[in-house]
C-alpha cells in the first residue's frame, strides 16, 4: 500500500508540475502548435484524476484526525485539514462543472467566458496537487486512522484500581460498602491490640 501511495505521489507532482509548466509557458511555445487547444484537451483528463485523487486523500486525512481528536479544542493541524479539504471540494466541483460545459460545446464563446475561471483553477490547482503530492509521499493516511483508533477509543485500555493497565480485560471494583477482608486471624480485633485470656 506504501507503495502505491508513492507511485499515487509521483503521479500527482506530474500532473501539477505539468500544469503549471503548460499554464505559465503555454503562451510561448504555443504558436509553433498546430492546435494549441489540443494540448488543454489531453490534460484536462490527467487534472481530472488529480483532482479525485487530492479529494480522497484530503477526506481520509481529516477523518482520520477527527478519530485522533478527543476534544472540542481546534489544534492548526485541524484547522488545515479542513481548510484543505474544503479547498479541494471547492475545486472538484468547479473543474467538473467547467470542464463538463468545455466538453459539451466546442464554441470558442464557451471557452471566452470560463477562461477567467480556468486562469484561477489552474493556479489554485498547481500548488494544491503539488503540497498534496508531498504529503501523500510523507504520510501514511492508514497509519494515521490505527493511530487514531488507540487515540479515540481507550475502551480496550482500562486502568485498574491499582494503576495498572489491563489490555482486553474487564476491571471490577468492589463497592464501597462491601465488608473488608484482613490477611490475618479472623478473631483479631482491628489494630493489633486484642487481649489474651489468661487465668
Amino acid at each position: 500500500m506504501t507503495a502505491l501511495k508513492r507511485i499515487l505521489a509521483v503521479i500527482l507532482a506530474l500532473i501539477s508540475l505539468s500544469l503549471g509548466f503548460h499554464f505559465v509557458a503555454g503562451e510561448i511555445y504555443g504558436v509553433y502548435l498546430a492546435q494549441p487547444g489540443l494540448v488543454w484537451d489531453y490534460l484536462n483528463w490527467l487534472i481530472a484524476f488529480g483532482v479525485i485523487v487530492t479529494l480522497v486523500y484530503h477526506y481520509r486525512k481529516k477523518r482520520a484526525l477527527d478519530r485522533q481528536q478527543d476534544d472540542d479544542s481546534v489544534s492548526f493541524s485541524y484547522f488545515s485539514s479542513n481548510l484543505l479539504l474544503f479547498a479541494a471540494m471547492f475545486l472538484a466541483f468547479w473543474f467538473f462543472a467547467n470542464w463538463f460545459e468545455v466538453l459539451s460545446s466546442n464554441s470558442d464563446a464557451s471557452r471566452t467566458v470560463v477562461g477567467f475561471i480556468w486562469i484561477t483553477f489552474n493556479a489554485s490547482f498547481s500548488v494544491l496537487g503539488g503540497l498534496t503530492a508531498w504529503q501523500l509521499w510523507q504520510n501514511d493516511p492508514d497509519r494515521d486512522e490505527g493511530a487514531g483508533a488507540e487515540i479515540t477509543h481507550p475502551g480496550s485500555l482500562l486502568v485498574s484500581p491499582s494503576g495498572l493497565i489491563v489490555e482486553g480485560q474487564s476491571v471490577t471494583q468492589a463497592p464501597f460498602n462491601a465488608p473488608l477482608e484482613s490477611s490475618g486471624d479472623a478473631n483479631a480485633s482491628p489494630g493489633g491490640n486484642g487481649r489474651e485470656t489468661g487465668t
